[in-house]
């Protein structure tokens, strides 16, 4: 899965065919959730936990309509949970490199445009933390470990990106999408933990 982000990526930069580039900041929010597999028992799905985007994509016109953009971006993503008065909530920072190919309608000049875009990512946790609220003895807050040990926790991530948005004729746009994570972050035999989210966001093409 790098592998196939990489060479993606490594394509749209040598592409020298390109009628248009621009380079698109935007921020916005997730509502991300862990999903929970152990062995054969059926799966679970963590509440939401709110967090945030910001990032930046080199947008690189095909023609046609068709446009590829590699990025990259900060996110803020976890899951909560909730047992007896007890809440645990897992935040983790994230660095992530998804390579988009999308596709832009315009209706007129004046009307602006509509987008979608799917494709891979990859990513990569730089910290993490675990709290837990409603003990008798007082919250409790624990630093995430990340490693390749049973009990740390796996900092690479992957999985596939879907956003649809509107831009404006003056290139300011607004997207939503979701992100399917594929990518395991538990170390141990038989048990899967995937992050998934939904995010909004708004974003800015500057041309070039």
């Amino acid at each position: 899965m790098k592998k196939l982000v990489l060479v993606l990526a490594s394509a749209a930069i040598a592409h020298t065919g390109f009628s248009q580039i621009t380079i698109d900041p935007e921020a916005g929010a997730n509502f991300s959730t862990i999903r929970t597999k152990i062995g054969d028992n059926d799966a679970t799905t963590s509440d939401n936990a709110t967090g945030f985007n910001v990032g930046v994509g080199v947008n690189m016109d095909l023609g046609s309509g068709l446009y590829v953009k590699p990025g990259l971006n900060y996110q803020l993503l976890g899951g909560k949970t909730e047992v007896a008065g007890v809440t645990t909530t897992t935040s983790m920072h994230y660095l992530q490199v998804p390579v988009n190919l999308g596709y832009r309608y315009h209706f007129s000049p004046d009307a602006g445009s509509i987008f979608v875009e799917a494709g891979p990512y990859i990513g990569y946790a730089l910290s993490g933390k675990n709290k837990i609220e409603g003990l008798p003895t007082g919250d409790i807050e624990n630093d995430i470990t990340f490693g390749s040990e049973d009990a740390e926790t796996n900092p690479f991530d992957w999985g596939f990106n879907f956003n649809l948005g509107y831009e404006t004729p003056w290139g300011v746009y607004v997207k939503g999408g979701y992100g399917l994570g594929l990518g395991n972050l538990s170390n141990v035999a038989d048990v899967t933990n995937n992050i998934n989210r939904w995010n909004v966001g708004v974003g800015y093409r500057i041309k070039l």
